[in-house]
């Protein structure tokens, strides 16, 4: 199959992408009354067919870095999009920062697989989508952490369709003994910007939680489980997560509509943290290569 809408064929026509989506701001309840803020973007003048959830990665929301640009383009070329805050990563309201430290350091890798099933069943139950419309093709987009918990999601929610993971990480335990040991003596454990302190800080809980899971939160083993098609995007240069990792999501994966394609001289963020690092251009190759296969592996 080579479209997202069968017969008529899902192609990029001129018109659409000089379109300008429509931009509906919603506020979504989890299941502790916690509020999800999310964007959807759509065509008016088009059927819903497929939804990309846009899932953010860490200490970054919905509004940061390059995150409304994937949104924007993605919406242009005939695609829903949904992006959305995590209930407990610190932005309230309309920021466009991390404001709420208490909230942000309550954070949690389940809090967060709560938060991305809560999105998917208001999709399902079509609360959250136009009217008139039928619950669509669901497709996770997730960056670095985020691409950790779209993994795991996917591998357990047959109402996952396809799953695309940008600089992905493969594993949540990222932190040293060391580390861990200033952590249970403190009760948190303080991040740092640039080598300053900064005011953010992660719970003891977050620790606990990793712990407590960690078979569950086992993102090789859910990649094990991923059957649906699924592209894996790394750049070569990737400081924070090493394209490695990548590659050991790719080997994991039993998929038989897997794609790997590592991208030379491309670092974690694409070069598109500000419009002005390279005017988007490494984004909009990722943005395409993306929108390209979903085309031939999506039906």
């Amino acid at each position: 199959p080579d479209s997202l809408t069968g017969g008529s064929g899902f192609c990029i026509l001129p018109a659409m992408i000089r379109a300008t989506p429509f931009r509906q701001s919603l506020e979504i309840l989890n299941e502790f009354g916690e509020t999800i803020s999310a964007d959807l973007r759509y065509l008016p003048s088009a059927p819903l067919q497929a939804l990309i959830v846009v899932v953010h990665s860490f200490m970054a929301f919905k509004d940061w870095g390059f995150f409304p640009r994937v949104s924007e383009e993605f919406a242009r070329r005939g695609y829903g999009t949904l992006s959305f805050n995590f209930s407990r990563n610190g932005v309230t309201g309309s920021n466009d920062r991390i404001t709420d430290f208490v909230k942000f350091s309550e954070n949690t890798f389940t809090h967060e697989l709560t938060d991305l099933q809560t999105i998917i069943d208001r999709i399902g139950d079509g609360s959250i989508l136009p009217p008139g419309s039928h619950p669509p093709k669901i497709i996770l987009l997730g960056h670095s952490r985020g691409g950790g918990i779209s993994i795991v999601t996917a591998a357990r929610d047959p109402r996952v369709n396809a799953l695309v993971t940008w600089s992905s990480i493969a594993t949540f335990d990222r932190w040293t003994e060391h580390q861990k040991l200033i952590w249970r003596r403190d009760g948190y454990l303080r991040l740092s910007r640039g080598g300053d302190p900064s005011p953010l800080k992660l719970g003891i809980r977050l620790l606990e939680d990793y712990e407590e899971h960690s078979e569950s939160l086992n993102i090789l083993n859910a990649a094990g489980r991923i059957t649906i098609p699924w592209l894996i995007i790394h750049g070569k240069t990737d400081l924070t997560v090493p394209v490695s990792e990548g590659e050991s999501l790719f080997n994991a994966s039993n998929s038989l509509m897997k794609e790997f394609v590592p991208l030379d001289a491309v670092g974690h963020l694409y070069n598109a943290a500000r419009k002005t690092d390279d005017d988007y251009s490494t984004l909009e190759s990722v943005i395409k290569i993306t929108h390209t296969w979903l085309k031939k592996s999506i039906s």
